[in-house]
């Protein structure tokens, strides 16, 4: 009978300890990294008041979807930065157009006051500037006027508007014939409400053909030429 109390006794120690299931811990797992491990919590058995072990709920966590976790924050962090510095990018990108543009803007307006100041008036420079169909039979003075006449006669065309409420005046005009022969900086003047008749004074002169330059010292020079424009409606009324 002795006996048979101490192996009962037995097999209860060994039912108890086979119900006791003890997981993994994070320490006992050598690398947290490795995607194909598993943590687990640990697990004890309970026996009920009838001596059997109860059943407990294991929640089993993979450390693949960490690893899936993290891997998708480093991405987005990484998408974030890319992100950022494209903008940074492109607005240096845009600073360095804008001074571009600036530098450039700027050297054409240096261009035009140094070509502003390297000039000579038409009366006082040694070669007048020519006109290219000029005969070298004339006389450069008296071609030079015959053209522009000649020009003006075939090409003005007075503004209708200006024509119906009777506008008329001089319209003093003045422009340079560069170095090349091209015509540039046209300016005009004029009486009271006379913009239309200034506008189609600078039209006029803008469409004047390529000049022989005029020359000082041997070289070709910038010359400035002025002269009236007479917007007359005295014959076109009678």
């Amino acid at each position: 009978m002795r006996k048979l109390a101490i192996f009962l006794q037995f097999v209860l120690m060994v039912q108890i300890a086979v119900s006791q299931e003890v997981c993994e811990t994070k320490e006992t797992i050598e690398n947290d990294n490795d995607i194909s491990s598993i943590t687990k919590c640990s697990v004890t058995g309970k026996l009920n008041d009838n001596g059997t072990n109860s059943k407990s709920k294991v929640t089993v966590v993979s450390s693949r979807s960490r690893q899936k976790r993290r891997s998708n924050e480093t991405k987005q962090r990484f998408n974030n930065h890319v992100s950022k510095q494209a903008k940074i990018n492109d607005s240096i990108q845009q600073l360095k157009l804008n001074h571009v543009h600036e530098n450039i803007t700027a050297i054409n307006t240096a261009l035009e006051e140094k070509l502003l100041n390297e000039q000579v008036s038409f009366n006082d420079v040694e070669y007048i500037p020519q006109f290219r169909n000029c005969s070298e039979d004339l006389d450069v003075f008296e071609c030079f006027n015959y053209e522009m006449q000649k020009h003006l006669i075939d090409n003005i065309i007075y503004p209708e508007k200006a024509l119906k409420k009777r506008i008329e005046g001089d319209v003093w005009v003045s422009f340079i014939i560069t170095k090349s022969g091209e015509i540039k900086n046209i300016i005009a003047t004029g009486p009271e409400n006379s913009e239309m008749l200034k506008k189609e004074a600078i039209r006029v002169i803008s469409i004047l053909p390529s000049f022989i330059p005029g020359k000082q010292n041997n070289q070709n020079v910038n010359v400035t030429y002025t002269f009236p424009i007479s917007f007359n409606l005295d014959n076109v009324f009678e």
